[in-house]
């Protein structure tokens, strides 16, 4: 389940983050403005730090609450751009499952077109990979395809069956796939379809497998392997973002605060992981990143991401998506430039009322450029499904974009 991988990860110390407050040893008597601003300080800080509760049963995860001092509070940084979220999807798109269930999140679209220049491949012109995950049940979390011709109406494609690699071998809630990654090579002109597979306090590895234009597909091949261990937390959501043909840049995040960088020259095989910045360690006072998606910004020579997380002093439910930059010659490097998410969820009995999960994107060229946004969510019924939205970035200049 999505909430025992991210759980275990925080079995590990996580970082709890604190603001000082003032030395009670002083003896200088307060004034009446001090002792305002120091009453206003503690309202605040029980106000924004307060304990807060996580669905499904899954552990609490709680963070020490902060005395805040009025004079330590921070203004919003000057720099970053103010934004307004997307309009959340108003219906989940339909996407056919092989257990029938029609629930599927971790979408991995690529569109042709835009992207490559290419009308169609294997005579579509999406292909998404995604998995089921009817009512938390990760025995079906395989990895499966769809295709599409506009991106809205998707339906499996006839020569491909899914899943693409059946459940391992292991307990049922213990070993499990999860996390797909879909990546097109034009040297080769194939697809790369990676995954994860997670064997609990034992192993992650993240799998591959080549598929041709004409369907066959290759034997899958492992191309990274960890050893659990507590310190060093987990390996999620690979997004990988092939450079050309002998660079291939690989992120994962840990479950809790890091994101971490891999480089290879073929795809295949992998450096060991690199931490990254941080910059949601700090922004509107500190998300965990949990899932993420990369892709080239090939005009602004820098690296998009959009991150699903959740505030430190939230919970899963809190999960919301926000965006993030990278220069090309520094992956390692990233920034948050906007004020806000890009999507929270939704409200009401809406289908996304739960929280935000894995999304995907395709820029479209334009001033402003357009974001199309494929994204996961569940509501409180604890179905999944997947959603589409789209807007532009709003009014970042292109100097601020790698800030």
């Amino acid at each position: 389940m999505l909430s025992e991988k991210i759980l275990a990860a925080f079995k590990s110390n996580s970082k709890t983050s604190e603001l000082a407050a003032s030395d009670p040893s002083l003896t200088k008597i307060e004034t009446r403005r001090t002792f305002l601003k120091r009453l206003i300080g503690i309202v605040a800080g029980g106000y924004f730090f307060g304990f807060f509760s996580i669905k499904n049963d899954a552990k609490v995860i709680r963070h020490q609450p902060a005395l805040v001092i009025a004079d330590e509070v921070q203004s919003p940084q000057p720099h970053l751009i103010m934004n307004k979220p997307f309009n959340n999807a108003i219906n989940q798109i339909v996407t056919p499952t092989y257990d029938n269930s029609g629930q599927t999140v971790h979408p991995s679209v690529i569109d042709f077109k835009t992207e490559y220049g290419i009308d169609t491949w294997g005579e579509f012109r999406y292909w998404m990979a995604l998995t089921p995950y009817p009512n938390f049940n990760s025995a079906f979390e395989n990895p499966c395809l769809l295709v599409s011709k506009d991106g809205l109406n998707w339906k499996n494609q006839p020569n491909i069956k899914n899943p693409l690699a059946a459940k391992p071998l292991g307990f049922i809630s213990g070993n499990y796939n999860s996390d797909p990654e879909l990546v097109y090579d034009p040297d080769q002109n194939i697809l790369i379809l990676y995954w994860r597979e997670y064997c609990r306090d034992v192993y992650e590895k993240i799998w591959v497998k080549k598929i041709s234009s004409n369907y066959r597909q290759s034997d899958k091949i492992l191309c990274l392997e960890k050893a659990w261990d507590y310190q060093t937390g987990l390996v999620l959501s690979p997004t990988v973002w092939r450079k050309n043909a002998n660079e291939w840049y690989m992120w994962t995040t840990d479950g809790n605060l890091a994101m971490h960088f891999y480089s290879s020259t073929d795809g295949m095989t992998w450096s060991s992981g690199e931490p990254c910045s941080a910059p949601w360690d700090t922004w509107n006072g500190g998300y965990i990143p949990w899932h993420i998606v990369a892709k080239p910004n090939h005009s602004e020579q820098n690296i998009e991401f959009l991150i699903a997380g959740w505030p430190k002093q939230g919970t899963m439910k809190d999960s919301q998506l926000f965006y993030a930059t990278a220069p090309m010659s520094q992956p390692k490097k990233l920034g948050m430039p906007l004020q806000g998410p890009l999507l929270k969820s939704g409200g009401g009995d809406q289908w996304d009322n739960g929280y935000i999960y894995r999304s995907s994107f395709v820029r479209e060229p334009g001033n402003p450029p357009k974001f199309r946004i494929w994204y996961s969510a569940c509501s409180e019924e604890k179905t999944w499904h997947i959603g589409y939205a789209e807007g532009t970035l709003t009014n970042i200049p292109s100097d601020q974009r790698q800030a």
